[in-house]
């Protein structure tokens, strides 16, 4: 008979295992965001200088789409030590951009 003592050993990951990963993840989610926000003000900031000619519509979903890659790209090189950097800077970016939207949106 078979020892009961003895447990096969567990297949599941320890917990600082899924705590890197889920950090590796969320570091990638705010390099998404705070790489969208800044295309986004940065497209902002070239509507302003450019005037009213500029074309908004391809130019804002182009800035956005390169910002998140560019972001998602600085968050997997860095890995677990960009999810504090990374984290702090999706704040600050998103709010930036959520003041502009209210200003532009209370100006008219």
């Amino acid at each position: 008979m078979a020892d009961d003592k003895s447990a096969p050993a567990s297949d599941a990951p320890a917990p600082s295992a899924m705590n890197d990963d889920l950090k590796r993840r969320m570091t990638t989610a705010f390099g998404w965001v705070a790489g969208g926000s800044l295309g986004l003000l940065v497209n902002y900031g070239l509507f302003l200088f450019f005037g009213e000619g500029y074309p908004t519509t391809p130019t804002t979903f182009v800035t956005f789409l390169a910002g998140a890659f560019a972001g998602m790209h600085l968050a997997d090189r860095l890995g677990v030590r960009g999810f504090r950097p990374l984290g702090i800077a999706a704040g600050v970016l998103l709010v930036c951009f959520a003041w502009i939207v209210v200003a532009g949106l209370m100006s008219s």
